[in-house]
C-alpha cells in the first residue's frame, strides 16, 4: 500500500470518528438524565451479551436485532448511540481493530435510521421485516470495507470479490433480524416501552419517594 492510499484511509477514518463524536456531543448537549445514561449502558449490555454466544458463527448478530429494536422505541439518538457503543463494548471481548470504527459506524446507522423510521415500523410488521432484511446486508458492505486495505490492487472485480465472498455471512445476518422481528417484535417493544416509560418519560406529577 503506497503512502497516498495511507492516507486517503487515515483520512476516512479521521472523518468517520469526527462524525461519530459530533453525533454524540449533539447527545451530550441535550442533557440527558443519569437515568437515560444508564439506561443506555444496559440497552448496550444486552446487545453485547446476545451476541458473544454466537460470535464464533458468521453473520450472526442477534445484536442488530437489539439496536434495531432500540431506534424504534427510543428514538434516532438512542439508537445511534447504542449501535456506536455496542461494537467498543464488545472489541473487550473480542478485540479492538481498525474494522471496529466500521462496525461503529454500520449499528450507529442502523439504530439512527431505525429512529428516523420508527413511526412506519412501529405500525407494520412487513416494514420491519424489509428493514432488517436490508441492513443484514448494508452493515455486511459497510464493514466490508475493512477488507480493502488487504487487497494486492483495488479494481472492481477484486473488490466485487470482496463483497461476493460475504454474501452468504450477510444472508445470515439478514435472515436473523427478519426472524427475530417477526417473532419477538412485540415482547422486546413492551419491555421497552416499559423502560422508557419508567426512566426517560415518566408520568407527571408522581415524584418518586424519598426515604431518610
Amino acid at each position: 500500500m503506497d503512502l497516498m492510499v495511507l492516507g486517503t484511509w487515515i483520512i476516512f477514518f479521521v472523518l468517520i470518528i469526527g462524525i461519530i463524536l459530533a453525533f454524540f456531543r449533539i447527545f451530550e448537549k441535550s442533557k440527558p438524565s443519569v437515568e437515560h445514561l444508564v439506561l443506555v449502558a444496559i440497552l448496550v449490555a444486552i446487545a453485547v451479551m446476545g451476541t458473544l454466544p454466537t460470535a464464533a458463527i458468521p453473520g450472526l448478530q442477534a445484536a442488530s436485532f437489539i439496536i434495531i429494536m432500540t431506534g424504534i422505541v427510543f428514538g434516532k439518538e438512542t439508537g445511534f448511540i447504542t449501535g456506536v457503543l455496542t461494537p467498543l463494548v464488545m472489541s473487550l471481548f473480542l478485540g479492538l481493530g481498525y474494522w471496529t470504527v466500521l462496525q461503529m459506524i454500520a449499528w450507529g446507522l442502523m439504530g439512527l435510521t431505525a429512529g428516523i423510521l420508527s413511526s412506519r415500523l412501529e405500525k407494520n410488521r412487513y416494514a420491519r421485516a424489509i428493514f432488517g432484511f436490508g441492513w443484514g446486508f448494508f452493515y455486511g458492505w459497510i464493514t466490508n470495507i475493512s477488507m480493502l486495505p488487504f487487497l494486492s490492487s483495488i479494481s472492481t472485480a477484486s473488490v466485487v470479490g470482496v463483497y461476493a465472498a460475504s454474501f452468504p455471512f450477510d444472508l445470515v445476518h439478514a435472515v436473523t433480524n427478519t426472524v427475530l422481528l417477526f417473532l419477538f417484535y412485540g415482547l422486546f417493544e413492551r419491555i421497552f416501552k416499559r423502560a422508557k416509560q419508567r426512566f426517560i418519560n415518566p408520568p407527571k406529577g408522581k415524584n418518586t419517594p424519598c426515604t431518610g
